[in-house]
């Protein structure tokens, strides 16, 4: 069996304010904002136009906070999860896929997506992340 493997990237955006994180409804859940990462790009890029198409709202990438993986019929997926911060923006999608953009507690996150675990604990995870050939900064 011939199996293709897909990297997701998403992204968690936390409002200390609120203590809240934003989210996305698509056609079937609640997820964090981010999908699959195109050929040829880099999993940053894909996380920063994931972001926007999804929320409007423009963003700089920080550390790797939780990887997982599995088998979906054909795919094996990776996924992986940066946390991020706010540049900019209007909340707001491009994506016909997202039907709502909500910031929700972290409880409640937590119960719509179960795969995080405990999201109070991925806010402080930091793995280290870099490209090649890209100075630290531009990350």
């Amino acid at each position: 069996m011939n199996v293709a493997h897909v990297d997701v990237v998403y992204v968690l955006l936390y409002d200390q304010t609120t203590d809240k994180i934003l989210t996305v409804l698509n056609e079937r859940f609640w997820s964090l904002p981010g999908g699959k990462r195109e050929h040829g790009e880099m999993l940053l890029d894909a996380a920063v136009r994931e972001v926007k198409e999804e929320t409007g709202l423009e963003v700089k990438i920080g550390p790797i906070i939780h990887v997982r993986e599995k088998v979906i019929g054909e795919e094996h997926a990776t996924f992986i999860t940066f946390r991020g911060e706010i540049l900019g923006g209007a909340l707001g999608t491009t994506d016909a896929e997202i039907q709502r953009i909500e910031w929700k507690p972290l409880v409640e996150a937590e119960e719509l997506m179960p795969y995080l675990g405990n999201i109070r604990e991925l806010l402080d995870m930091n793995a280290s992340y870099g490209i090649e050939g890209r100075e630290e900064n531009e990350l």
